[in-house]
């Protein structure tokens, strides 16, 4: 079914241009905060940049553009855990804006609190096992998906 390509597509498109792109600047920024590097002036404003070029990217994925037959219960059970995966995506870079902002304004001399560090990262952490979880449910009903294309 046509129908059934395009929510495909649009999954193989997340994928592509969001998560794996997310995954590229997460081993970025770990490679930056080893204990090797921590002397090493980190741009912060770069980094926060990025993760907002991929949240931008994200909120302009338009899934009402894709038109599926609504009778076909297994395509809108893939098109709506999709959408819920863009809004956990755009979750977990909002966290990490929110760790990356804290540590620009650290970086700057401000005075922060280590418990508004330690949220920060837990915030960062619950978001990302959020969408480890929410990928997780779209990829089973996506397999099937495909299998039966």
């Amino acid at each position: 079914m046509m129908d059934r390509q395009s929510i495909i597509e649009a999954v193989d498109s997340f994928y592509e241009n969001t998560i794996e792109k997310y995954k590229d600047l997460e081993r970025q920024v770990a490679g930056e905060s080893r204990i090797l590097t921590m002397f090493k002036k980190v741009d912060y404003k770069a980094r926060i940049g990025k993760f907002k070029e991929l949240k931008k990217y994200a909120q302009n994925i338009n899934l009402k553009k894709i038109d599926i037959d609504e009778t076909d219960e297994l395509s809108v059970q893939v098109r709506e855990k999709l959408e819920k995966s863009i809004s956990l995506f755009i979750s977990i870079v909002d966290a990490q804006i929110d760790c990356q902002t804290f540590l620009y304004k650290k970086s700057e001399g401000e005075k922060n609190s280590i418990i508004d560090y330690k949220k920060a990262i837990y915030n960062v952490k619950k978001a990302t096992e959020e969408l480890q979880n929410g990928l997780r449910n779209m990829d089973a009903d996506y397999a099937n998906l495909e299998e039966n294309e």
